[in-house]
């Protein structure tokens, strides 16, 4: 018998899940709730699921297992909460919330009804970041040193009156957006993390005091540090994820689509100097890391150890992120991560 599950929030994220769960034999999409009730109608039609616009009634639904929440930033922990407090697993997408405190409220719901929280960071899932890992993981690329990221775009015509550009709703800006993508990697490559510096601005898009840049360094308390800038003005999109080592070096660069071809270049120091040895691997073909993420939130529900998210790693992030705000509200200065 598959999983009947209940997806809140039918925009493109909301597509990309449903795709995600149509395709996995356990699981079935029974419910799509929107706001906009054409919205949900439209996407619940395709899959053969029934529609609503009322997220409470749909939270709360006798008849689903799992809860799917791709919501605006500011619904993401009240969807959350209600859903696990009616006894239903939830996969809310990234950041899981606005604020530290939101989404502590969401991991202390799912403590309290036992039931599994994960956050929706897909790009753990990327083959090319999953090698990464895996390389760094098993000493491939001896102690790590430091790790360095770059993630951006351009946005699009009217981006700044859209509900990303509005704080109330989103909570803050780019670093929110995806700089949370290369935290929740930062502490997956890394570890914890004890302090932070962290710069905003508004640079070009009319959205202040929203952020469309984001700068950053992450220092963990055994000497590795992570910097990364996350960009709306990139204008043409970007991703780039670099680990070094004692030993090596792990270059990511591309997501696929528009973010170029994913690929990974492992590298090798050689003792004597010179070249370092290099490997290169190349990943074609579409993006398959939501289906599998879907697959580790399944494994998860049955009891099994995955690599995905979870509810706590959710909240490191937005710790981190809280941080990285007061920092940039200091003029750069250190900040301690506190739980």
């Amino acid at each position: 018998m598959s999983l009947r599950v209940g997806l809140i929030g039918a925009g493109g994220v909301g597509h990309k899940r449903a795709v995600a769960v149509a395709r996995d034999a356990r699981s079935q999409l029974a419910l799509v709730c929107d706001l906009d009730e054409s919205r949900a109608v439209a996407l619940a039609t395709q899959y053969g699921a029934r529609s609503t616009s009322d997220w409470e009634a749909a939270a709360d639904a006798g008849d689903l297992d799992l809860i799917i929440v791709s919501t605006t930033h500011d619904m993401l922990s009240p969807v959350s909460v209600r859903a696990l407090q009616a006894g239903k697993h939830v996969l809310c997408e990234k950041p899981m919330g606005r604020t530290a405190h939101e989404a502590r409220q969401a991991t202390e719901a799912a403590s309290n009804s036992g039931r599994i929280l994960h956050a929706g960071y897909n790009h753990r899932f990327h083959p090319a970041i999953l090698a990464a890992h895996e390389a760094a993981t098993t000493g491939e690329l001896g102690d790590l040193i430091l790790m360095r990221g770059r993630y951006g775009h351009g946005g699009r015509p009217g981006y700044d009156r859209e509900w990303r550009a509005d704080a109330t709703v989103a909570g803050g800006g780019e670093l929110l957006d995806q700089g949370a993508h290369l935290i929740d990697l930062a502490l997956w490559f890394l570890g914890d993390i004890e302090s932070v510096n962290g710069r905003t601005q508004t640079a070009f898009w009319d959205m202040a005091p929203v952020e469309d840049n984001a700068f950053a360094t992450l220092n963990t308390s055994s000497g590795q540090t992570a910097s990364f800038h996350v960009s709306w003005t990139q204008w043409k999109n970007l991703f780039s994820l670099e680990l070094f080592g004692r030993d090596g070096y792990a270059l990511v660069n591309g997501l696929g689509g528009s973010y170029g071809q994913e690929s990974l270049i492992l590298g090798r120091r050689r003792a004597q100097g010179g070249v370092p040895h290099e490997k290169t691997s190349v990943f074609d073909g579409p993006d398959r890391s939501w289906g599998a993420e879907w697959d580790a939130f399944l494994r998860a529900v049955e009891g099994d150890e995955t690599i995905a998210a979870a509810g706590n790693d959710g909240l490191r992030t937005l710790e981190c992120i809280g941080a990285l705000y007061r920092s940039a509200a200091s003029n750069g200065a250190p900040e301690a991560v506190s739980g």
